[in-house]
């Protein structure tokens, strides 16, 4: 009962976070002749925020008026359908990964450290029983090749590509 109204605040909070956003991008200053600045990329932020805000919204509204259809939330639900808890060593090794890309981004470059990025994340993250490193590689690649050509041959960002030059 007390989950649907944190989600009503949670969803409220950040479709205001996601307006306050979307108007802070217009101070961006443009500093290319092309249409796509800047402010593209926290626009589409914003957006996204505010899309999924909104269905959050709409969803728990739904719940709260239907209350039959809500589902109790228990923590001993999370055992029985294979749940488990996020781990502290998780938490922190996000926490590390993150900080060592970025330390490390301006050094080694953009391409390099998101694909080493992206598999030891997933690595992290993944359950024991399901980690398939060949996957994990092949999509860090791939990713990290899509978005670096995304951004340089499509939208005319400069990314630092570091040892690469």
């Amino acid at each position: 009962m007390v989950k649907k109204y944190k989600d009503i605040y949670a969803s409220v909070f950040l479709l205001v976070v996601s307006v306050i956003m979307f108007i802070a991008t217009f101070s961006i200053q443009k500093l290319t002749v092309s249409k796509i600045g800047a402010d593209f990329a926290p626009k589409l932020v914003a957006i996204g925020i505010f899309i999924l805000s909104l269905i959050l919204l709409i969803n728990t509204i739904k719940q709260v008026k239907n209350p039959q259809a809500v589902v109790v939330d228990n923590e001993d639900d999370d055992d029985e359908k294979g749940n488990q808890p996020i781990s502290k060593l998780s938490v922190l090794g996000t926490l590390g990964l993150l900080i060592g890309y970025v330390a490390l981004m301006p050094l080694i470059g953009f391409p390099i450290m998101t694909a080493i990025y992206l598999f030891l994340q997933m690595y992290l993250l993944a359950e024991k029983a399901h980690r398939n490193i060949t996957l994990f590689l092949i999509i860090s690649v791939v990713s990290s090749g899509v978005i670096y050509y995304c951004f340089k041959s499509i939208f005319h960002l400069r990314l630092p590509s570091g040892i690469l030059g």
